[in-house]
């Protein structure tokens, strides 16, 4: 192989390897992901004990709002993907789920979640939502 040849092959390569990055990196990211990213978050949590996930039903122990510990059960609703118009943060991820607290549905008023501060503290609720952050590739809850 000739200095030419190598040098145009190079040449291709490198292109190639410039393409698929910046397609990868301005890819939307996906449904399955901001899922995942909300059950982390929760997860995650310091006042979330014996965490266990199940398809869309999450399961934990956890304060009440009373002060107490209940056995909590989250079912992911629904999550959805909208565009954003900071560059940076170019998607909005936005999660609807129903909150049990010893099997008791949970229903917000208003603003108001009626979550424990605890469980709420990480940007989670009912209905909550994540920016997308492009460069470090990974949801950020609000």
């Amino acid at each position: 192989m000739t200095a030419t040849n190598l040098a145009a092959l190079m040449k291709i390569l490198m292109t190639v390897l410039i393409m698929s990055v910046m397609m990868t990196a301005c890819s939307k990211p996906g449904v399955d992901g901001l899922r995942e990213s909300f059950a982390q978050q929760l997860a995650a949590n310091r006042f979330v004990k014996d965490f266990t996930l199940s398809g869309d039903e999450l399961r934990f122990s956890g304060p009440d709002v009373q002060g107490g510990v209940a056995n909590w059960r989250v079912r992911i609703d629904s999550a959805a993907i909208e565009s954003n118009t900071d560059p940076g943060k170019p998607y909005k991820g936005v999660v609807k789920s129903s909150w049990y607290s010893n099997d008791q549905l949970i229903t917000p008023r208003g603003s108001d979640s009626n979550l424990p501060l605890e469980l709420t503290s990480t940007g989670l609720a009912q209905d909550c939502w994540a920016l997308w952050n492009e460069a470090a590739g990974k949801w950020e809850w609000e």
